[in-house]
């Protein structure tokens, strides 16, 4: 999934795999089934702050970010129930 962040007024493009963005969808408590881009973005974009050095410090920072908010068992396994859910 390909998101447009936006910290401190500067733009960063950032890809992240489907799966984090589900677990991250998870973590934030979105509805499912919906496109969650905007939120995601906006999200990462506040968690980003403030810009320092240049944009590939910037992205190792934000997926460092992603890693800290996902890395709950218990949030992987409620991801993965909810997909083998009828």
């Amino acid at each position: 999934m390909k998101l447009e962040l936006h910290i401190d007024s500067r733009p960063l493009d950032v890809e992240i795999d489907d799966v984090v963005a589900g677990l991250l969808a998870v973590r934030l408590n979105l509805p499912d089934g919906e496109d969650h881009r905007d939120a995601l973005a906006r999200y990462l974009s506040e968690k980003g702050k403030p810009w320092i050095l240049d944009e590939e410090h910037m992205r190792r920072r934000i997926l460092r970010r992603l890693i800290l908010e996902i890395a709950d068992p218990a949030l992987v396994i409620r991801h993965l129930m909810a997909d083998d859910s009828p």
